[in-house]
């Protein structure tokens, strides 16, 4: 059973964290405590620290919101990064804030044609020798052809039909290349069969736990980093052998992002 390690990640510091539009069924204008968030910001960067993570750190521009979700920023393999285009207005001022700082740090830089979308991590996931990309709501029909030419992978487009997940890593959550998690309300019938066949191990989300962001966890090596308050998703993990380190990130709950939303992997031992 493959364990990827983490060696580094990038975050971008909430400044000026807020939620004043509503583009997704979780986001609640005007409820951030921006000060909180900070801070519980903060504690999540302590904790991947703690385990000997190195956390790269971009700073939050003012006015754009959701640019803290660095996940979503671009598809990061061995120094080259495949930036993404955003479908929304409210979120295309992110991109050239971040693809700034991976030409200063030494990234390939590529690029998506002006007419497709894809928001990162956030929409896609690297799975054993396939990618998984969620499409339905932020993704364009083309992207898994673009993704598989440009990668020379297979990719399974998982279709989502529920816009409160509407990313892939809200409802779906690999755990190693045997294990993955998934809340069967959020998918097409076709993609639940598709996933049966291609996962030897699929463990349903219950409501709760995928409404309280168990999808949205960070797994290195033996331990996963999830949202707190999910105990039944804390048992699961341990009977797989995990262990769970939970964190606060309610603030950012606010607008329908949680740890992997915040955490762009750089780097990993795999």
């Amino acid at each position: 059973m493959q364990r990827p390690v983490l060696k580094k990640v990038l975050m971008c510091d909430p400044l000026y964290f807020t939620v004043e539009d509503v583009y997704n069924p979780w986001m609640k204008p005007g409820t951030v405590n921006t000060k909180k968030a900070k801070k519980q910001w903060g504690n999540l960067k302590k904790i991947y620290e703690d385990m000997g993570i190195a956390v790269a750190v971009i700073p939050q521009k003012k006015g754009i919101h959701d640019m803290v979700f660095a996940t979503d920023q671009g598809l990061v393999r061995n120094k080259e990064v495949l930036l993404s285009n955003f479908r929304l207005p409210q979120r295309q001022p992110e991109r050239k804030h971040y693809k700034k700082w991976f030409e200063e740090n030494g990234y390939t830089i590529h690029e998506l044609p002006k007419h497709h979308f894809l928001e990162g991590n956030g929409e896609t996931y690297f799975w054993n020798d396939v990618i998984f990309v969620g499409t339905g709501y932020r993704s364009d029909t083309e992207i898994p052809k673009f993704l598989e030419k440009h990668y020379d992978r297979e990719v399974i487009y998982l279709k989502i039909i529920d816009p409160a997940f509407y990313h892939l890593d809200v409802g779906f959550f690999p755990l190693n290349n045997e294990t993955a998690f998934y809340y069967p309300s959020a998918y097409s019938p076709g993609t639940i069969k598709e996933l049966k066949k291609r996962i030897p191990n699929l463990i349903e989300f219950t409501k709760d736990e995928a409404m309280g962001f168990s999808s949205n966890s960070v797994v290195t090596d033996h331990h996963v980093v999830i949202q707190k308050g999910n105990p039944t998703f804390c048992k699961k993990l341990n009977t797989l052998g995990y262990k769970t380190v939970e964190v606060d990130l309610g603030e950012f709950m606010k607008s329908g992002g949680g740890a992997h939303c915040l955490t762009n992997i750089l780097e990993t031992n795999s």
